[in-house]
């Protein structure tokens, strides 16, 4: 995953990696942190299919194995449903479904304003400008995202 992030020449090529990262799998299919790998390796490829597949599973095994709530303290699902939303619509909008992304977007945004997280709300509010970008040409959500950014003491 380092590699793929840092230095993606030094990584394994897509095809050897999928086949280590299928066997992991193979012995133990709920490694969340395997799911995700994949997902990265299959987006190397633009494999729209195994990416969301992979993606999905990745935040399945989040929940199931509850590894995201003894990490993060009291609200451990919500904030993986939130964030796997977030992460689909950004998906979906790398590989063009915009709106797939749009209706992934809006269940983001629903289920991190009824947690009341703001960053999160944040990232929705960038993608969710990226998304106009795509689709239309708006300069007040930049603006709208920048004023709360600061506010936040976001990036």
């Amino acid at each position: 995953a380092s590699l793929l992030k840092n230095d993606e020449t030094k990584a394994l090529t897509p095809a050897s990696l999928q086949k280590e990262l299928n066997n992991l799998l193979k012995f133990n299919p709920d490694f969340a942190e395997a799911h995700y790998l994949s997902y990265l390796n299959s987006l190397r490829v633009q494999d729209v299919f195994s990416s969301t597949h992979s993606l999905l599973h990745y935040f399945d095994r989040l929940i199931l194995t509850g590894a995201e709530s003894k990490s993060n303290g009291d609200e451990g699902y919500g904030r993986s449903l939130r964030y796997a939303a977030l992460n689909l619509a950004a998906l979906h909008c790398r590989f063009g479904h915009y709106q797939q992304a749009e209706l992934a977007l809006q269940e983001a945004i629903r289920i991190a304003q009824e947690s009341n997280d703001h960053v999160c709300l944040q990232h929705c509010l960038s993608w969710l400008y990226i998304l106009e970008q795509k689709i239309f040409d708006s300069c007040v959500l930049l603006e709208h995202s920048v004023n709360k950014s600061l506010h936040f003491g976001l990036p």
